[in-house]
């Protein structure tokens, strides 16, 4: 477990005043985070802001999180600065999921904690609720065997909506927490290790259901029976999606255009 030092220390430093008066905290469980040693952080995306308020949560903490982010979140303005100097994980798509996943294999048997969005996206459900997972949070755990805790979330949606960029910059904006006891995994633990496909599924579901319990706590409801598939071409993110290619066409096309005159 790293402390915050060198650009941590400085972000912390920059952020304290515009993050302690913006970002409220409500917490549950910490006393289910370990105290020393690496470990997989595992939460739910429900917006953009969702790394900088669980950093912010764990700098005033004196602990460093190495998160695991979507490349292009780096070049968000201001934001993606941010990230690129506390450390954060740029995860390319483009690559072999083993190579992806190396440098993080690396940061958690160093003895660093790393936070993942195992949906690997914002949330596509409509009504906010994880959706199903990829294997990489799984993976990593059963090849590093170090603990795994769940980060359930609430509350980051409302100061950064999906698909918009309406800030919303008022002050205690509040953002909920509920720290799981660490998922016990040591009977999927084998020599194979992620190789073990079957090791692999089992602990993404055990995951998927923690992390879905904890955000029905949070949010005092009944989670659904079916968590939502990604590929469902419904809902706000395929409104977004829909916009975003007729843009990029309409955009081709008048590229197109103008080469031809």
């Amino acid at each position: 477990m790293s402390p915050v030092t060198g650009f941590y220390r400085f972000s912390r430093a920059v952020l304290t005043p515009i993050m302690s008066p913006w970002i409220t905290y409500e917490t549950t469980g910490e006393e289910n985070l370990p105290t020393d040693g690496g470990f997989l952080l595992v939460s739910n995306h429900l917006s953009e802001v969702d790394p900088l308020c669980l950093c912010w949560y764990f700098m005033k903490r004196d602990t460093a999180v190495r998160f695991m982010a979507k490349k292009s979140m780096f070049s968000v303005p201001f934001f993606g600065w941010i990230f690129k100097g506390m450390g954060l994980i740029p995860v390319d798509r483009e690559v072999a999921p083993a190579a992806a996943l190396e440098p993080t294999r690396q940061a958690l048997t160093s003895g660093e904690v790393v936070g993942i969005y195992p949906e690997g996206t914002l949330t596509r459900d409509p009504r906010l609720w994880p959706m199903e997972f990829k294997t990489g949070a799984a993976r990593l755990a059963l090849d590093t065997r170090v603990p795994v805790v769940v980060a359930a979330q609430w509350g980051a949606q409302e100061i950064l909506p999906q698909y918009e960029m309406k800030l919303d910059l008022r002050w205690g904006r509040k953002v909920r927490f509920l720290f799981l006891p660490p998922i016990d995994l040591s009977d999927l633990y084998s020599p194979e290790g992620s190789g073990d496909r079957a090791a692999v599924a089992e602990a993404t579901r055990r995951l998927q259901e923690a992390v879905m319990r904890g955000v029905a706590q949070l949010r005092g409801e009944q989670a659904p029976e079916h968590m939502w598939e990604p590929q469902t071409q419904a809902g706000p993110w395929w409104t977004y999606e829909q916009a975003m290619r007729a843009k990029k066409a309409k955009k081709a096309k008048k590229a197109k255009k103008g080469q031809r005159a």
